[in-house]
Formats: C-alpha cells, structure tokens, sequence
C-alpha cells in the first residue's frame, strides 16, 4: 500500500521550521506498537502536527488550482462529516496518479477531518531524510511493501481503535496510470478494520469500524492532441525511431515495445516469435523472466503461477532492502541496489497493459500511456502531467466491517478476499460512472 510523493513545497515549507520540532510534544497515544523483534530498517510511526498540516493543506489548496481543479459534491463531504462520531474508518481510493496524496490533503481540508495515511517506506528516505520528517508531520506512517510489516499493521489499527482520525490506504499499492479500470486490490484494509473491531469490543461490545470507498477520476480540460503528438515525438526522437504517419496509440505501441525490447536485452532474455503471439503476453513473459532471473540470484523460490509478479517483486525487494543496510562490502551493496532497482522495473511492467489504450479514443486513456513511457525512457519519478486537468471525487456510503467479524473469526482468508472483491468492484463501478458521464457530457454526473 502506497502513497505518492508530496509536493515539494511542503518540504521547502517544513525546512524553516525544523529547529521547533523538538519542541513539540505529542499525544502518548500515537506511540509506535514495539514487535517482539526488531526489524531491520525501522518503522517509522506518523506524528501528526496541525500545524503543519494546515500549512500544507493552504499550499496544496493553491497548487490544485491552478493544474488539478477538485469537483467533489457537498453531499459526499458529508458523508466524511457526518461518520460515527468515536468509530474507526478506513477511506479506500483507487491510485491512478501522482497528484492524489495531493487530492487526499484537499479533501482531508474540505471536511475538516485529519487523516493518517500509509506510505512507502522507501518515501521516507528522499531528500536526505527531510521528506521523511514532513511525512510524518503530515500524517504517514511507514509500511514496506512485499513485507510482513507488523510494526505498520500495529499503528494502523491502532488509529482505528483510536476513532479519532481516518485512516487512509490505497489497496492497489502502485500507481498504474490506469485510471478507468482499477488493479487488483490488496487485502490490508478489510484486514485492519477488522482486526481493530475484535480488539476494542473485548471493552465496548458494540464499537465498530467503517469502510469508505472512494474514487478519483482525473480528466484533461483541454483538447490535448498536439501535446500528445509533441510527446510523443520526443520519445520516438529520443528513441532514434522514424517518425510515423501513424495513429497517436500505434505510435505509443511502437515505443512501448521498442522500450520492452531494450529491457529484454539488458537482461539477456529472448523470446520465440510464438511463445508470446502478442505485445500483451511477450510483456507478461517479460516481467516473469526478469523476475526469476533474480529470483535465481539471490536463491529464492520461483514464482507460482497464482502468484502476480508485482507482489514477489515487492517482497523480495523488501528482502534485499534489509540485505543491503546490513551489508557493508561497497561491491556488494552496488549489485543489491542494482538487483532492487531491477526489481522495480518489474513491478513497473505490472502496469503495461497496451490493451487499455491501443483502440481507444480516450485522450486521458493515451496521455496516461505517455506519462508511464517517459517514467520508462527518462528515467524520473513523476513525469509532469499534460495539460490543466479536472479531479472528480466520488464517496460511496460507508460500509459496516462489523457484520463480518463472526464470519472472519470462522475463516479470516475467505472474508478478506470476498470482501476486498467487494470493495473492489464498489469502487470500479463508480468509476464507470464517472467516465461514461464525461465521455457523453463531460460533466459528472452529480452536474448532470
């Protein structure tokens, strides 16, 4: 589970102001949960300053304005308004772009509720450890994906328990830029409220918890094919590629596969022509094949074929993130980064999927496919989005995870799944309605 970079400007903003950290004191209740044994890179607990994050709540408000406009109805910021009051809640959003922990804070500022939200643990360590600092004054804990993270499934639902601030997860744990069709979530959530139901009514028998599905819907304001058609001519010149007279999603196909076959090369691997019939499968075998060469390195099991290579690349990636702090020899810390590094190339893959664009006339769908390509070719983070875009938000009622709890306590794996299905499709099914009613009107359907 993952959250995005926030915006840089928060960091400018928190520098000045780190000397008076230590003298803030905060709530004993936020404390970390200690795990029988320590791990090896250290959870980091989210110690929330208001003070802070209604300084970043102004300056992402200014930033939002003027790229990303937010439409959210009052009806659904009542929703967030009108929660239990002292009931625990886990707000679920698909994640399709870089802008939504920036969406979250906006929304957290418009319903005047605090939130607490799950992050990468990788996030932590940007910019020499200043990134971290804000993260947690903003409200972010630590979680390493692929990892049996106690420590961060602790606090989660500890601040559940607590009822006092909402919690935030995204259950794809990546960031897709498929933004019409959500990837398969992730169970923590379901698993979190749960758990965090059967501990507080050993007190209070009749404490609950709260799932809220929420969806993010990013449009572009304005006709975006010339900048599509420049984008897109710099990678194909970046590429050495020959200009084409082709259209803009065979174009991105090319380059897509022409990027493929590049990482193919650096890993030495090969494919007969009719092993993999498509772009769609040789990019399945691809990621596979990266992932087993590995695999195979560091003396671990091959990937089952139930088994989505996004989750081992994560957890043996968390594995060799602990091997390397630990590791002292200079030779060998560069080939475990390199090994890491590799990995998050296949976890990158997971999101190639030339389907979702290649006979579309979505321009959000293709200037998506152009962000994920030039993450791939240049090499950065966060590639700058298009053009000025519209950010529709949409809440669903919430959903009670104590009519589960008897039925987890019977079988926990089977409630998890289908209820994480459930969520899942909640989720997708508003997103469709988002886009059907901007592909006909290009309103929302509350302005319809």
């Amino acid at each position: 589970m993952q959250v995005a970079n926030l915006p840089r400007t928060v960091l400018n903003l928190a520098f000045p102001l780190f000397p008076f950290v230590a003298r803030i004191r905060y709530n004993a209740s936020m404390k970390t949960p200690q795990p029988s044994k320590p791990p090896k890179r250290p959870f980091i607990p989210a110690r929330p300053a208001d003070w802070l994050i209604k300084t970043a709540q102004e300056v992402v408000r200014a930033q939002l304005s003027l790229k990303n406009k937010v439409e959210v109805q009052k009806s659904e910021i009542e929703i967030l308004r009108k929660l239990p009051p002292g009931a625990g809640v886990v707000l679920t959003s698909n994640h399709a772009d870089e802008t939504d922990p920036r969406v979250v804070i906006e929304l957290s500022r418009r319903s005047g509720k605090r939130f607490i939200s799950m992050c990468n643990r990788e996030a932590f360590d940007e910019n020499f450890g200043l990134a971290g600092w804000a993260l947690q004054r903003l409200g972010h804990f630590s979680v390493e994906r692929g990892a049996h993270d106690a420590p961060a499934k602790g606090f989660a639902i500890e601040v559940m328990k607590r009822g006092t601030d909402i919690l935030v997860v995204f259950p794809e744990g990546e960031i897709f830029y498929m933004n019409d069709v959500v990837q398969p979530f992730h169970s923590g959530a379901i698993d979190i409220g749960i758990q965090a139901i059967i501990e507080n009514r050993k007190d209070n028998p009749n404490w609950t918890a709260y799932i809220l599905p929420m969806a993010i819907k990013y449009h572009n304001e304005k006709p975006i094919d010339t900048i599509l058609e420049k984008r897109i001519a710099k990678m194909e010149q970046q590429l050495k590629m020959s200009p084409s007279e082709t259209s803009l999603p065979k174009r991105l196909l090319a380059i897509q596969q022409n990027l493929l076959r590049k990482q193919e090369a650096a890993h030495g691997i090969t494919f007969d022509d009719n092993s993999v019939p498509d772009l769609e499968d040789e990019i399945r075998a691809a990621r596979r094949a990266i992932l087993s060469n590995v695999e195979v390195k560091h003396g671990s099991q091959p990937l089952p074929d139930n088994r989505r290579a996004i989750d081992e690349s994560w957890k043996l990636g968390a594995e060799l993130r602990e091997t390397l702090a630990e590791q002292t020899d200079i030779k060998e810390k560069a080939a475990i980064q390199d090994d890491i590094e590799t990995l998050r190339e296949v976890a990158q893959l997971a999101s190639w999927h030339p389907h979702y664009y290649e006979s579309t006339n979505s321009t959000d769908r293709l200037a998506e496919a152009v962000l994920k390509l030039e993450r791939e070719l240049y090499r950065i983070k966060r590639p700058e989005q298009l053009t000025e875009r519209r950010v529709f938000i949409k809440l669903a009622e919430p959903v009670d995870l104590g009519v589960y709890v008897e039925e987890y306590l019977a079988d926990a794996h089977s409630v998890r799944h289908k209820v994480t299905e459930k969520l899942q499709g909640k989720i997708q099914g508003m997103l469709d309605e988002l886009v059907t009613a901007l592909s006909s009107t290009g309103q929302s359907p509350a302005q319809r």
